[in-house]
């Protein structure tokens, strides 16, 4: 985010949420090629300089939602693990929001509209996976390195138990999407399957 939209004034927040929400929306609904700052600006109702003065770039606004997103789904783990009980509180969270954003229709939406376009250059779409998937693995696999040091869990590589805990948590949920096919979980069921996951993955990985 640029400094300020002038010296020595300080930033309208109320401007700040409705430029976040209004990115957020678009990029969500249209994806990338149907993201614009003008667009950005009118759905805003503010100006483009208004935007340009907390973002540097179309690029910049589009990371910036990216990661909040990412920070969002893995707002449990922001907490350091303190015994196995919290453990299993803060990878249940982690786990029913980050299928909950997965099996929303709004994440559907930016899936169809990225697929749909297989021109987009590919460091926009890299940027995106970086800034979000890979992320959202590197926040999930560095609680689980801190959770190995404290020895509240017999681990050796947090990276890719990261990556097991995630496919474990998707199943084929995001494959069956991929081709039109209907989810096996819905909304009502992910929490007794995040629990369900949760428990197994412990139980492959618990001390002592």
């Amino acid at each position: 985010m640029a400094g300020h939209e002038r010296a020595g004034r300080p930033l309208d927040h109320n401007k700040d949420k409705a430029i976040f929400a209004a990115a957020h929306e678009l990029l969500f609904s249209k994806g990338p090629a149907g993201f614009s700052v003008e667009a950005v600006a009118r759905l805003a109702k503010v100006s483009k300089v208004t935007i340009y003065s907390r973002y540097t770039n179309r690029e910049a606004l589009i990371d910036a939602v990216i990661r909040q997103q990412a920070n969002r789904m893995a707002e449990s783990l922001s907490i350091e693990p303190a015994n196995r009980v919290s453990i299993h509180g803060a990878l249940t969270d982690f786990g029913v929001n980050l299928l909950a954003f997965l099996l929303s229709q709004e994440y559907q939406n930016f899936m169809r509209a990225l697929s749909s376009n297989p021109d987009l250059p590919g460091d926009v779409v890299q940027n995106i996976y970086r800034s979000g998937p890979q992320c959202t693995m590197n926040k999930l696999a560095d609680w689980m390195g801190n959770a190995q040091q404290r020895g509240l869990l017999k681990l050796t590589e947090p990276e890719r138990s990261a990556e097991l805990l995630l496919g474990m948590l998707m199943g084929l949920d995001i494959v069956r999407l991929m081709y039109g096919e209907p989810c096996q979980r819905d909304i009502q069921s992910i929490e007794h399957h995040v629990n369900w996951v949760v428990d197994a993955f412990l139980t492959l990985y618990k001390v002592g």
